[in-house]
């Protein structure tokens, strides 16, 4: 309750600095970002939630990879990084923090071939404004249980990088419980993936196999058991370059798995 009310604060604070865009609409996108990092700190301490850095975040602009674990990563990410995310097209519509989430201004994608161009012009054109892009290209591969390894990178998003001739860095991301507690796999990760389903809105049985029928409120109440937990981010230590975006990818591939830690 005391996070859904958290949530609710925050949603209505959002809605009262919004209404500064009728005389700044600059002032306002600042203030908007300025309530969704109180929002994202006062989140992280009811979770308990730590995040640990290891490396050096890139200097903006940049464009950065990683992998991507949980739902609770935009936690751990969301204030650690200003950067303009690729964010899922269903997750605008989700209330109070579909709002929230939406003042950061994301590119916000549908999983269909129809959208790349559009999301890809978008990037293109983030990156020409000087704005730093953060991309979780993995594949919706579902032979590789999320968190036991890095999944395959797709190479279509980082076509924005090549096009501005930018380098691109890397990152990767894990989490750790206290001993003694359920690992971060039972606790952390919420499954099966409703975004990796086909284009005929199916989910992949292979998916479903990999994870324990439970309801959303089931595994937050996993979550909230825990004394606290750690998301744990770890910088590659310089960026990649490329013109061939799947011998990109692939390198980008190689080096987030080298530094990603497995979660248990």
């Amino acid at each position: 309750m005391l996070a859904l009310g958290w949530i609710l604060i925050c949603y209505l604070m959002l809605q009262g600095v919004t209404a500064v865009r009728v005389f700044s609409k600059p002032l306002s996108a600042r203030l908007r970002k300025v309530v969704v990092f109180i929002w994202i700190r006062g989140s992280r301490r009811l979770m308990g939630m730590r995040v640990i850095v290891n490396g050096a975040p890139p200097k903006p602009p940049y464009f950065l990879v990683t992998n991507h674990l949980a739902w609770l990563d935009f936690y751990g990410v969301c204030g650690l990084l200003d950067a303009v995310g690729i964010v899922e097209e269903p997750i605008r519509r989700v209330p109070l923090i579909g709002a929230l989430m939406s003042a950061l201004d994301p590119i916000f994608v549908r999983r269909v071939k129809e959208d790349t161009p559009r999301v890809k012009a978008l990037m293109v054109q983030a990156v020409k404004e000087g704005r730093s892009l953060l991309v979780a290209p993995e594949t919706p591969e579902t032979t590789i249980l999320r968190g036991s390894g890095v999944r395959m990178f797709r190479g279509g998003l980082l076509d924005a990088a090549i096009t501005a001739g930018k380098p691109v860095h890397y990152m990767s991301i894990t989490y750790r419980t206290p001993q003694g507690y359920p690992p971060p796999s039972k606790a952390m990760i919420f499954g099966p993936n409703p975004y990796l389903s086909t284009p005929d809105g199916k989910i992949p049985e292979s998916e479903r196999a990999m994870y324990e029928r439970q309801t959303f409120f089931q595994h937050l109440m996993k979550l909230f058991a825990l004394p606290h937990f750690e998301f744990v981010i770890t910088f590659g230590p310089e960026p990649i370059s490329g013109t061939d975006r799947i011998e990109l990818a692939n390198k980008l591939h190689e080096a987030v798995t080298a530094i990603f830690t497995p979660i248990e």
